[in-house]
């Protein structure tokens, strides 16, 4: 046995047996193993406003507008050592919305408590939910400026990317008070364009006010708001220069735009009524398109677009006559009588050449033919005519110019009535006396008297 005792394995054995031994005859105290002491172990606890917290709701199709109540009182029961450790966020109250719809629900609470821990009571233990449906409506966004751009500018309708239509999603009571969407951008001083300009949207009520929580898709617009200096748009004038080639007409005329935009100061804006536009039919050799540039005249800062492009159709030219015309007397003074002395007839005869199609519509009608007579008192004058022709169009022979008498109306009445027969004289009306003799008949030689 002694040999066996002083093995050194043993020996500790027994050490680790003893000193276990003496440890539970120093702690163990008989009135603390009694049932009475086990039960002391554990308590409650009131936690005083826990709030609710909502999960599950269809969040796509629904709101949640109001929950009563939104905190509850939670007894609790643990031991002391894990109620002390316990934190109050640890203790979790919530509700499942996962089923509901629209309208008010009564729904019972759900637990999630600390580990070791059970619940007593839940006051109350439910809540009223309150669900309400969304709905979605498009809008189109209105982008307002906000300040004056610097003087002499002008501001241009803003540009919205990728489109200026959104879509907004409410509860129906909401999105019936929607109004508008949109957003501002200060602008004030800018002398160039912004451009690329992120702006997040808003939507507003009847009354210009934000409505909060609203859903916009896309939230985010890019805007480019043109910053110009002023400008105005006019119609071009095009005005012939030269002539085509000889035997050539021109058959048609088409610019590619009608009207362009004028750039400059504001007063000079307001003296430009046109463009014109000088075509140079000199270089005009065959049918196609050339390319005109517009000319750009200080305070005028710039002409959008600067060249404009026209196709031409020429062929060749063939002449037409045409007689018998009006010719049409202007300007003639008051008190004055103006008669055509050459050509006798009073009208013209004229040749007119141009392309074949342009001559085969022209009817007698459309050539007005004038003589301006402007400033001309009682005399003879040879002027030249005024033929009115389609564009493209010339006269290359026939009547080019009259003569015309000019004659004072009052001294044309006075010389009239200087020529009037005058009346006989009393001698005249006499009848000769009556003769017994009757006169000799003609071819009658008288013979003697008895």
């Amino acid at each position: 046995m002694d040999k066996w005792l002083n093995q050194p394995t043993i020996a500790k054995l027994v050490a680790l047996a003893l000193g276990i031994l003496m440890w539970a005859v120093v702690h163990f105290d008989p009135e603390e193993s009694s049932p009475n002491n086990v039960a002391s172990l554990y308590d409650t606890k009131v936690i005083e406003g826990v709030i609710v917290q909502p999960y599950g709701l269809d969040e796509r199709n629904f709101v949640l507008n109001g929950m009563e109540p939104l905190k509850v009182n939670l007894t609790v029961r643990g031991t002391k050592s894990d109620l002390r450790v316990a934190q109050t966020k640890d203790y979790r109250i919530r509700v499942d919305l996962r089923t509901v719809g629209e309208g008010q629900h009564t729904l019972p609470l759900e637990e999630n408590l600390p580990k070791g821990i059970t619940s007593v009571l839940v006051s109350p233990s439910s809540v009223v939910v309150s669900i309400e449906a969304l709905q979605t409506k498009e809008f189109e966004v209105a982008i307002q400026t906000k300040g004056n751009p610097a003087k002499g500018y002008k501001v241009g309708t803003p540009i919205l990317k990728p489109g200026n239509r959104v879509h907004v999603t409410l509860p129906k009571s909401q999105l019936a008070e929607a109004e508008s969407v949109g957003a501002t951008i200060e602008i004030d001083g800018e002398k160039e364009t912004i451009k690329s300009k992120s702006v997040k949207l808003a939507v507003y009520d009847k009354q210009g006010k934000p409505i909060e929580d609203a859903i916009i898709d896309p939230a985010v617009l890019e805007v480019e708001v043109p910053i110009t200096n002023p400008f105005k748009t006019v119609p071009l004038q095009f005005k012939m220069v030269g002539q085509v080639q000889s035997g050539l007409g021109v058959a048609s005329f088409k610019p590619d735009v009608e009207q362009v935009t004028v750039y400059g100061p504001q007063d000079a804006l307001d003296k430009i009524d046109f463009i014109e536009v000088e075509i140079p039919l000199g270089e005009v050799k065959n049918s196609g398109k050339i390319s005109v540039p517009l000319a750009v005249e200080p305070p005028i800062i710039e002409i959008s677009p600067s060249t404009i492009d026209i196709q031409i159709e020429v062929l060749l030219s063939t002449t037409r006559k045409l007689e018998g015309l009006p010719i049409e007397l202007t300007g003639l003074e008051e008190g004055l009588i103006a008669n055509i002395l050459d050509p006798a007839t009073g009208k013209a005869d004229i040749t007119i050449q141009g392309a074949p199609q342009t001559l085969d519509r022209l009817k007698p009608g459309d050539v007005d033919v004038m003589v301006d007579l402007s400033g001309r008192g009682p005399g003879v004058y040879t002027l030249p005519l005024v033929v009115s022709l389609e564009r493209f169009m010339e006269q290359v022979g026939g009547t080019k110019s009259i003569t015309v008498e000019i004659i004072d109306e009052a001294a044309e009445e006075t010389s009239a009535e200087g020529e009037e027969t005058p009346p006989p004289s009393p001698s005249d009306e006499e009848a000769p006396e009556e003769s017994g003799t009757p006169p000799p008949e003609v071819g009658e030689t008288p013979g003697p008297t008895a």
